[in-house]
Formats: structure tokens, C-alpha cells, sequence
């Protein structure tokens, strides 16, 4: 065989053809994240299926719950066309990033919303803290639209592989990765402060009661802020360095979104996961000496229906009460 043949390209529609070492390494890593993250936000769907049936059973039609059911399944398109892109065939590359990016926005909306209604529902009666937070949320949808500037002007094709890469940077992509991490601060650190504040009304011992398991928050308001918690603490890591990585403007812009599809995914299994498990422990409650109840949440010393503030219908008016534990624990029936 020959010099020239030899080093001829065999296949020059193998898209690794066209891409630098590094640039080639980084492309191929990002596929086999999408790939993971597709498997294991599919598992979650799938594992989480019994749960849900319990929701819809026990539960009521409302914003919220439509919120919910759209959260991951947008995620799972998300990540699915982020494979997609990397392992062809891709006829427009732009159209798809586009169509990527609008499922992005539609995952991080309803993930955040979920969170927004749990806001409102631990400051119910505070309408002004309510509109802050709401005022927030539409900031975080309006920053992650800025994905469609993105997705129309940093994406192509490799040469003719009908394979898609990011190869233009833009500064519009940090906003939108970093306004939903501001908010999902302001929301833990508020929620924390209200439930431990109030707490603190009817403990002398205050905040240090809370880490005492025989004299911390009464049993709801400890799953309230703890789902809170996990959840932020899980999403918070991936959430910052997804930041970092899109504010960078020295690495290469297919390395800026590395880790765009498995944050949305995480995110949004976490904010449905403790959504689920805060719903279904106030379901759990259903029957009490054969009579149909609902466990009530308290916010500002008032009896909150756990079922309407989580299922984004108004709570009902009801006395204030408190007791020994820091929040009122009585049960409505109804």
C-alpha cells in the first residue's frame, strides 16, 4: 500500500474526522453523560410510576399537578434530542437545538413552579412575599428563554455528518443557568427561615431543637424542610458547576454545556420527588377513625389544607392555633 493511501481518511463522514483532539474527547464524554442521564431519568419515571397513581387517585386537578406531569417528561425529551444531536443522523441541527431548548424551558418552569406554590403555601397569608416569589419564578422562565438565542445562533452541523455541535460562545447562557439557581436559593433559605422562625415561637431552645430528633419541628414542618433541603443540596452542586462552565469563556462551547441535560434531568426528578413524597405523606392521612381527613400545614400560626396549598387551590379560612410543638398539628375534616 501506498504513503498516499495509507494516510488517506477512510471514511470522511465520520464527524470525529473534523474535530480536534480535545474538542473530539469533550464531544464524546458529553454523549456518554446524555446517555446516562437519558437511562437513568427513564428508571426514575418508571420507578415512580406506583406513586404517582397515588396522586392521581388521591389528588385534585390543579396547576400544580399539571406542573408536575410536565416536568420530567419535558426533561426526557430534552435529554433525548441532546443524544440525538451527538448521534445523528440530524437534518437541521439549529431546528432541533431550538426544539431542545423549548423543552428546557418547559422543565425548568414547572420544576421551579412546584417550588413557587410551596412558597406561597408556608407564607400564606403574606401576600406580599407571595408576589415576590411570583415575580421571581416569571424571571426565571424569561431568563431561560434567552436558551432560544442560544439554540439559533450557536449551533451546526459538522461539516456534512449530520452530527450537531456548539460552536459559538454567548453570554446570555449564564443568565439563564444562573437565574434558577438564585431562586432556588431565595426559596430554600426563605422556607428555612419561616418554618425554623415560627418553630422558635414555641421552643425556647429555638434553632438548636431542630438537630434534637425527641424535641425538633413537629413531624409535617420537618418533611417540609427537609425535602427542601435535599433537594437543594443535591441540585445545588451539578447547578453551580453547570454555571461555572457556561461563564467560562476560555474552554471550548460544546464543553460550556456538558452538563446542561443532567442538570435539567436531575433537577427536575428531585423537585418532582419531593413534591411526591410531601403529597403522599399528607395522603397517608386520609382515614382517620373511618372518617375522611387532611393534614394541615402551618404558616404564620394558621391551619393550612396541605391538600389545596400543594395542589395550588386557595386554603380555606380557618382560626388561627398553635401549640406546644411550634405549629398546629389538628386536623381538618372533610
Amino acid at each position: 500500500m501506498s504513503t498516499q493511501e495509507s494516510s488517506s481518511i477512510i471514511n470522511p463522514s465520520v464527524y470525529l474526522n473534523y474535530l480536534s483532539t480535545h474538542e473530539a474527547t469533550i464531544y464524546e464524554v458529553g454523549r456518554n453523560i446524555n446517555l446516562a442521564t437519558l437511562g437513568a431519568l427513564i428508571w426514575d419515571i418508571l420507578s415512580s410510576l406506583p406513586d404517582e397513581r397515588r396522586l392521581i387517585q388521591g389528588g385534585r386537578g390543579s396547576t400544580v399537578l399539571i406542573a408536575y406531569f410536565l416536568a420530567r417528561p419535558s426533561a426526557l425529551a430534552m435529554v433525548i434530542l441532546s443524544v440525538l444531536e451527538q448521534t445523528g443522523p440530524v437534518s437541521n441541527c439549529r431546528l432541533i437545538a431550538v426544539i431542545s431548548a423549548a423543552f428546557q424551558v418547559i422543565s425548568t418552569a414547572t420544576a421551579s413552579y412546584l417550588f413557587l406554590k410551596r412558597v406561597h403555601a408556608v407564607y400564606f397569608g403574606s401576600k406580599g412575599v407571595q408576589y415576590v416569589f411570583s415575580f421571581l419564578w416569571f424571571a426565571v422562565v424569561c431568563a431561560s428563554c434567552s436558551l432560544f438565542y442560544d439554540a439559533i445562533h450557536g449551533y451546526q452541523e459538522i461539516a456534512d455528518t449530520k452530527h450537531c455541535i456548539r460552536q459559538q460562545y454567548w453570554a446570555a447562557l449564564p443568565v439563564a443557568f444562573g437565574v434558577p439557581l438564585g431562586f432556588d436559593a431565595f426559596v430554600y433559605y426563605a422556607i428555612m427561615h419561616k418554618i425554623l422562625s415560627v418553630h422558635q415561637q414555641g421552643q425556647k431552645k429555638g434553632w438548636r431543637s431542630f438537630f434534637c430528633p425527641s424535641k425538633g419541628l413537629p413531624h409535617f414542618s420537618r418533611a417540609v424542610f427537609e425535602g427542601g433541603q435535599q433537594y437543594y443540596l443535591i441540585t445545588n452542586g451539578i447547578n453551580i458547576t453547570r454555571l461555572n462552565f457556561s461563564a467560562n469563556s476560555t474552554i471550548l462551547p460544546s464543553y460550556q454545556v456538558l452538563l446542561s441535560a443532567a442538570t435539567v434531568a436531575l433537577t427536575s426528578a428531585m423537585a418532582c420527588r419531593v413534591y411526591r413524597n410531601l403529597l403522599i405523606e399528607a395522603l397517608h392521612e386520609v382515614h382517620v377513625d373511618n372518617r375522611e381527613l387532611t393534614k394541615p400545614v402551618f404558616a404564620d400560626g394558621q391551619a393550612v389544607d396541605v391538600s389545596l396549598s400543594l395542589a395550588g387551590e386557595p386554603p380555606p379560612k380557618v382560626k388561627s392555633c398553635a401549640s406546644s410543638e411550634g405549629g398546629c398539628v389538628a386536623f381538618k375534616e372533610v
